[in-house]
């Protein structure tokens, strides 16, 4: 595969989501992680992969995958923390069952846009064409008129594919993309959920395995993308050294659900089952945040829906289509 392993694309949703139930399966079983990566099968494309990650497997499953291409960044990082915690079948299965619930959330989306995809379709290409027939537009005006708003609309959809693939595949520091989704009413509160989501148990994982709370906490900023939110979480490790609790630590904060956040780590504190009360909320937002992703999929839909019926109303209405008018010489 040409190109370094930082500069490819990551694998197709469904790909990765198989990809980490293979190795899931096979961690569960007791394989090693090269002898596994022996037995995956993927898609021919994407084999060269796998093989590359073979070549770094000195440097651990992470790194290994990152330097191959088998892994974004992303993936790497939570599973350097996994790995760490000697636990690394637990984040195999919750990358897999994210990745195979967002292929299907997509599949279905892309099926319900094909509709009203094909009715924004017609209405560009019929604009024109009283134009056409009565003269006053030529072909090449006609193709002209056409292929301006197709480029247009190819430009935005390959600068949101990129901004898409930079968001998996770059480093976490320099997080753009996650920057502005933030400032997206709604969206923009779901982004923050899904990276506090991801360091609580991230953090969860590394306490289970007995790593003290001090070391664990670096380590599972370092999974949170959104660069304000990492600098507030970095400040949790200072005021545990002062004094604080965890739970005080938190309460400082400011992010979507703190205060449930802040409710099950003081029980997690008081009972000596932190990591269990961590694994807890991060189990409800996750239920949470499929609930929102699903109210997207079947609302974008209908919402694209109205828009292609507004602009065959508009293109039908601006073209004089229902008002015909006099030639210009019997005027």
């Amino acid at each position: 595969m040409a190109g370094s392993a930082g500069s490819m694309t990551p694998m197709r949703l469904d790909v990765r989501a198989d990809l980490f139930s293979q190795l899931a399966i096979m961690e569960d079983a007791g394989l090693p992680f090269d002898n596994a990566l022996r037995l995956v099968h993927l898609p021919a494309r994407e084999r060269p992969r796998l093989a590359g990650t073979r070549k770094w497997i000195r440097l651990g499953i992470a790194d290994a995958g990152l330097k191959g291409g088998l892994f974004t960044p992303m993936e790497a990082t939570l599973l350097r923390a996994s790995a760490a915690s000697g636990n690394p079948s637990r984040t195999f299965h919750l990358l897999s069952n994210q990745y195979a619930r967002r292929a299907a959330r997509m599949k279905a989306l892309r099926s319900r846009l094909m509709r009203p995809g094909v009715i924004f379709v017609i209405a560009i290409l019929m604009g024109p064409l009283p134009d056409l027939v009565t003269g006053t537009l030529t072909w090449g005006g006609y193709l002209v008129k056409r292929l301006l708003p197709w480029i247009a609309l190819g430009g935005v959809v390959y600068l949101l594919g990129e901004l898409s693939r930079r968001r998996q595949s770059a480093p976490a520091p320099r997080n753009t993309p996650g920057r502005a989704l933030s400032l997206v009413p709604l969206f923009g509160a779901i982004q923050v959920r899904r990276n506090i989501r991801d360091f609580f148990d991230s953090l969860a994982m590394l306490l289970e395995a007995g790593m003290p709370i001090l070391d664990a906490l670096p380590m599972a900023s370092s999974t949170v993308r959104n660069q304000t939110l990492r600098g507030q979480l970095s400040r949790i490790k200072p005021r545990i050294e002062a004094g604080a609790s965890f739970a005080q630590a938190v309460a400082e904060l400011s992010f979507p659900g703190r205060s449930r956040a802040c409710a099950l780590i003081v029980t997690g504190e008081a009972s000596g089952a932190l990591p269990q009360m961590l694994f807890r909320y991060s189990e409800a937002e996750t239920a949470a945040i499929d609930r929102f992703d699903d109210l997207v999929a079947e609302w974008a839909p209908r919402l694209a829906y109205t828009l292609a019926a507004l602009w065959v109303g508009y293109t039908l209405i601006r073209s004089g289509a229902f008002m015909p008018s006099l030639p210009q010489y019997l005027r």
